[in-house]
C-alpha cells in the first residue's frame, strides 16, 4: 500500500510539471492531478490510528443460558378452608 509521503511526492511532480507545461489545458490537468495526490495523502494521515488509540478488544464469555422458571399460580383457596 502507498504511503502519505508517496501521494505527496507525486502531488508536488504533478506541479512542477504544471509549471513547466506550455498548454495550459494540460497544466490545469496537472494541477488538479495533484490536488487529488494530496487529498489521497490526507485521506491515508486521517485514517490509520495512532498506536495509544487502539484499543484492545473486550473479550467475551459465551453466553451460557439461564435456567428457565416457570410462573406459579396462586391456588384459589378451596371450600374446605
Amino acid at each position: 500500500m502507498a504511503s502519505a509521503a508517496y501521494y505527496r511526492e507525486e502531488a508536488d511532480r504533478c506541479r512542477e510539471l504544471a509549471a513547466a507545461g506550455p498548454d495550459s489545458v494540460i497544466a490545469a490537468r496537472w494541477r488538479q492531478l495533484a490536488v487529488e495526490y494530496d487529498q489521497l495523502a490526507d485521506a491515508l494521515t486521517v485514517s490509520i490510528p495512532k498506536p495509544s488509540v487502539l484499543a484492545v478488544p473486550m473479550q467475551q464469555r459465551p453466553v451460557q443460558p439461564q435456567p428457565m422458571q416457570q410462573q406459579q399460580t396462586k391456588a384459589e383457596p378451596t371450600d374446605d378452608e
